[in-house]
């Protein structure tokens, strides 16, 4: 069996409408993509391809900062016309201007909340909910500022954060996008046709405008100007057009190949939810999954999901609530240490290595003891082994702040990223832990004191089987 040849495809969603507006409620993309039993899915190659437009309640683009008024300044010259009136008209109100962003990390994958793999008998490959969070986690460890600013940028669906040209660009204009399917399946090998019973179902469901737009008073060029939100004339809202799905197959030379002798094995994300609150918290989770490479948890408080004035996916370190704060930045919920983290296998420590000790720390060249090493050093490697990352936006600034005072820096919303996880797969990038039948306790103990409830997202990364019987293809945990 040999590859002779490959085909470029797109499809459009089954249902046949082109256009998704979040103002007009929540809705779901189905696709279909299908091929013969000599083929294969190149899952690395699919794209959700679109136009997307981010506008303001009345239908016009958010405009921050009023870059429509002003020309393009190159070095010392003087600056140009400003740019000709877009399709769209842009939106711009001094007195009561917002400043209009999404989270800088997950950018245009924010208008994603789930994506479900099926095949052709809806048997269920692969559910991630909450996708944004799990997006979040995965570029702040796997991606540099340099990633971002070029393959990871917005062109293909994330984009640049805080006041930066490619966040404004994103913001005030249509633009083009591209954007890739992060999950346990699209980053496997090509899946035969024959796995699936030659079709694969790919639903995605959009998210609401509250959880994707945050705004507030404007922290950009027109500092200290305006008093609105992003749900200013009735809320923000997004619009996607033109929305197809792009994918290459893969063409071998036996009619009957790919055949699958010892099964598909491929790599699979669950996603979970709970609440946190108390300083000495355990969550019990049934992975059941027969090899968990790893187990990853963010947080992030509860009062900011589904928020307009609040980064809905934005995961700082746990919180409590100020006592008595009415006004900014007392208002601002204050960050709270890790103390020690167990995690355990049917209630034994797994492995035995732990407990982490948050109490034990190394000074940053700052000379602040304000890195938490040990707990960073688990959770950054639970994506990739540690000696395989080359590049990630996490680092001594990211995960406390650094030298940055929040409230009086006009890009008080840094993209920060804190979190606890555990890498059972360290020597080899395969082979994990059996969860099946056994259930996986994570146990927090923090400086929490109920004042406030913290969401945890947490993200179990394990391989699964697809192997065929005497009835067909069949799923395997």
């Amino acid at each position: 069996m040999s590859l002779v040849d490959f085909q470029n495809s797109q499809t459009i969603p089954i249902n046949g409408q082109s256009e998704y507006t979040s103002s007009n409620g929540n809705f779901n993309l189905a696709f279909q993509l299908s091929g013969s039993a000599n083929m294969a899915l190149d899952l690395n190659s699919i794209r959700l391809v679109c136009e997307v437009d981010y506008l303001s309640g009345s239908g016009q683009h958010v405009n921050n900062n009023d870059i429509y008024a002003l020309g393009v300044r190159v070095l010392n010259a003087a600056a140009s016309a400003p740019p000709p009136p877009t399709s769209i008209l842009p939106n711009f109100d001094k007195p009561n201007q917002s400043f209009v962003d999404v989270d800088c990390r997950t950018g245009v994958n924010m208008c994603i909340n789930s994506i479900l793999f099926e095949d052709s008998e809806n048997n269920v490959l692969e559910n991630v909910v909450s996708f944004p969070h799990l997006i979040n986690k995965v570029v702040s460890m796997t991606m540099s500022q340099d990633d971002q600013l070029t393959w990871g940028g917005s062109t293909y669906g994330i984009s640049g954060g805080g006041k930066s040209l490619v966040n404004q660009h994103s913001l005030n204009s249509t633009k083009d996008v591209a954007i890739k399917l992060y999950t346990g399946l699209s980053q496997s090998a090509p899946l035969p046709y024959s796995a699936v019973r030659s079709r694969l179902n790919i639903s995605i469901q959009l998210n609401s405008s509250s959880a994707v737009f945050n705004g507030g008073n404007n922290h950009g060029s027109e500092y200290g100007v305006g008093n609105a939100h992003a749900s200013l004339n009735n809320g923000c809202f997004y619009r996607l057009k033109n929305v197809k799905m792009v994918f290459r197959n893969l063409i071998f030379d036996d009619p009957e190949a790919p055949i699958l002798k010892s099964g598909y094995s491929y790599r699979h994300f669950s996603s979970l939810q709970s609440t946190i609150n108390s300083s000495n918290n355990t969550n019990i989770y049934q992975p059941n999954a027969t090899n968990a490479i790893s187990i990853m948890s963010s947080f992030i408080p509860s009062t900011n999901l589904n928020n307009y004035s609040k980064n809905s996916v934005q995961s700082g370190k746990l919180k409590n609530q100020i006592p008595g704060g009415t006004i900014y930045p007392s208002t601002v919920p204050e960050s709270v240490k890790i103390h020690t983290v167990d995690l355990l296998k049917n209630n034994v420590s797994f492995p035995l290595t732990y407990p982490i000790d948050e109490s034990v720390y190394t000074q940053n060249n700052s000379g602040l003891n304000n890195y938490e090493t040990q707990r960073s050093y688990y959770y950054l490697s639970t994506i990739k082994p540690f000696n395989m990352i080359n590049s990630c936006l996490i680092s001594p600034s990211t995960e406390n702040y650094g030298g940055f005072y929040e409230a009086t820096s006009a890009d008080y919303n840094v993209p920060v990223s804190a979190g606890v996880g555990i890498r059972y797969a360290n020597v080899s990038s395969t082979d994990g832990t059996n969860y099946r039948g056994a259930s996986f306790q994570q146990r927090i103990n923090s400086g929490l004191n109920s004042s406030l409830n913290n969401e945890l997202f947490t993200n179990i990364l394990s391989t699964r089987r697809i192997i065929i019987g005497q009835n067909g293809p069949v799923v395997l945990p």
